[in-house]
């Protein structure tokens, strides 16, 4: 099963060779096997890669993150087809009906704020908030047309990060740590949505046409205070959104938390909850999706970065 997520910082050349990835940057080379990875963040802007490197990438299933000289995720290279039987997983998806997808957003939202509430207890135990966040859970109604999500980030980021904290801020540093580790967890649940035959631009609630990722938007709710609560432990007080920072939110794919009663890392809770998500979506059976526990999560403390 692949688990590395490799962050390739100002590299000259990255090549194929046989089944491997060839990092090269000044006088030294870097050999690691395909069969490892699941994402490649790719830093520098002078970077060559081969068409090579970026067939076998699709063929491994993948994905490439593209980052701008601010550092910030700009794209996503993944593979187009990562499933035997992608068309007839197409057709099912097409053929969802609405009422399991509206059930299905207003479950995906209340897995949100109990994470978020989740978030609050660990580190900033703010009765009132937390309070309001559960009662919003109870009254999340079908496609969440009430937009409970909307009014319950309002009073978590407000409580985490202050009254003054504004997610529409990008000059803040705090800003530059969430996005950024959103990105790559929106870049490993695309990686997932594709391997499991489903495309990627149809959503539940996200239908932009101008979204190639609507079904990854959806999915990646509940998983966003994974991100908050590191965010919230290393980052308050810095100035800068650092290589080391880059580094340790990308690394939240590896560290653990429970699920199903068994403690995993995030890069396999993803993908059981995708499996979940088919399961239900294949069955109507909303107990298949089990809860997402933060409380036991490995990054919720200061970590040395």
């Amino acid at each position: 099963m692949t688990w590395r997520t490799v962050l390739v910082k100002d590299s000259e050349y990255i090549k194929l060779k046989l089944d491997s990835i060839v990092i090269l940057k000044e006088e030294y080379e870097y050999v690691i096997p395909l069969s490892d990875i699941s994402i490649i963040v790719l830093e520098g802007l002078q970077t060559t890669v081969t068409t090579r490197l970026l067939s076998a990438l699709t063929r491994y299933n993948i994905s490439l993150v593209i980052c701008d000289h601010t550092y910030t995720p700009t794209g996503i290279y993944h593979s187009y087809n990562g499933h035997s039987r992608a068309s007839k997983m197409i057709q099912a998806q097409i053929a969802w009906e609405e009422k399991m997808k509206g059930e299905f957003w207003r479950n995906n939202i209340k897995q949100k704020i109990y994470g978020q509430a989740q978030v609050l207890s660990l580190v900033k135990p703010d009765i009132e908030a937390i309070q309001k966040l559960e009662n919003y859970i109870t009254e999340i109604d079908h496609y969440d047309k009430s937009n409970r999500e909307g009014h319950a980030a309002k009073v978590y980021f407000n409580a985490l990060f202050g009254k003054e904290f504004t997610r529409q801020d990008d000059e803040l540093t705090i800003n530059a740590g969430l996005n950024y580790g959103y990105s790559i967890f929106r870049a490993q649940i695309a990686r997932l949505v594709v391997a499991y035959g489903l495309q990627p631009m149809l959503g539940i609630f996200h239908r932009s046409e101008y979204n190639q990722f609507n079904l990854v938007d959806d999915l990646i709710e509940p998983f966003r205070p994974f991100v908050d609560v590191w965010v919230y432990a290393n980052m308050r007080e810095e100035k800068f959104l650092t290589f080391e920072h880059r580094s340790a939110l990308i690394n939240l794919l590896n560290l653990r938390s429970k699920y199903k009663n068994g403690q995993y890392t995030l890069l396999v809770i993803m993908e059981k909850y995708i499996q979940d998500f088919i399961s239900y979506m294949e069955t109507g059976d909303l107990s298949k999706i089990n809860m997402i526990d933060i409380t036991s999560f490995e990054g919720a403390s200061k970590s040395e970065v």
